[in-house]
């Protein structure tokens, strides 16, 4: 039967076993390479928001582009990787910002735990790869984890004192 293997849970009965939340906004700056490539992308929306702005609609294929262009916008302020996926010509700054994040918190000496998302798969295995060469233990969920190890990844973030960082 099903309902021995579901567990049902609310955000409201959830949100009583975690840590408060904490935001920090910070501003980091794309580099020279991802402002020219977001800038090209910028001009392509321009263009379909003005024929939009002429003729009063857009075709499926004008709306679809414009969502694709918006979205590239959105990967390569995080890095050009994400986009072309060449260790080569990545350029970002994002990855870099986040490790020194990273290492003023595990420098401070605090136990806390680290949750890092990102809408990016590509994203989150750049940071995957930083956080392996600085020798940080984490554990790593996304869509190719088969949902047998997805629980014990879980389990290892929450109960391992070594595990310090969650990528999802």
């Amino acid at each position: 039967q099903i309902h021995h293997r579901l567990i049902r849970r609310t955000k409201k009965g959830v949100a009583l076993q975690m840590p408060s939340r904490q935001d920090k906004n910070l501003i980091v700056p794309m580099t020279k390479e991802q402002r020219g490539i977001h800038d090209e992308f910028k001009f392509q929306v321009t263009l379909i928001v003005e024929k939009w702005q002429r003729m009063h609609f857009l075709s499926e294929t004008d709306r679809l582009r414009l969502l694709k262009l918006l979205a590239q916008m959105r990967m390569v302020c995080d890095s050009t990787y994400i986009l072309d996926q060449n260790p080569k010509t990545r350029k970002d700054t994002k990855v870099e910002e986040t490790m020194n994040i990273l290492d003023n918190l595990f420098g401070q000496g605090e136990e806390e735990k680290i949750v890092i998302f990102s809408q990016w798969e590509r994203m989150t295995r750049l940071v995957a790869q930083e956080l392996e060469q600085s020798g940080v233990a984490f554990v790593y969920l996304h869509g190719n984890v088969p949902a047998r190890e997805r629980q014990e990844r879980v389990e290892a973030f929450a109960t391992d004192p070594a595990v310090r960082v969650f990528l999802r």
